[in-house]
């Protein structure tokens, strides 16, 4: 996992810096609590070193100029990026997102990295 953490990390910093970005990062802390899914990706999950990733992306990121910022990841797969409504209904299916006031349909990992970029801009005042 530790030469797979600086691949991913050097292509994340990589692609923030061509397009004049920065990273946003949700604090990783209690992930491994949070991750729900079959015994294999539990298992996985539970080798991978978020911390360590998250490093690398700020020690290389901090190297190319790249800004870094955390935020807070509460209820971020649970909000409509669209009308912002937040429920738990929202995610009846592990991997799908439908809101349940205006509709909105996406996976649900883009889901939350739409409202984790959200909330990056607010903090930035963008």
């Amino acid at each position: 996992m530790h030469y797979l953490n600086h691949c991913i990390s050097k292509r994340i910093v990589e692609m923030a810096k061509a397009e004049d970005k920065a990273v946003a990062l949700e604090n990783l802390l209690g992930i491994r609590e949070r991750a729900k899914g079959c015994k294999k990706f539990n298992r996985m999950m539970s080798g991978w070193n978020f911390r360590e990733l998250a490093s690398f992306i700020e020690y290389k990121a901090a190297l190319a100029g790249v800004p870094v910022i955390y935020v807070d990841p509460k209820e971020t797969s649970k909000t409509c990026p669209r009308c912002g409504n937040v429920s738990r209904y929202n995610r009846k299916a592990q991997g799908w997102f439908k809101c349940t006031k205006c509709g909105y349909q996406s996976d649900a990992d883009r889901v939350g990295a739409l409202n984790i970029a959200a909330r990056a801009l607010d903090a930035l005042g963008a």
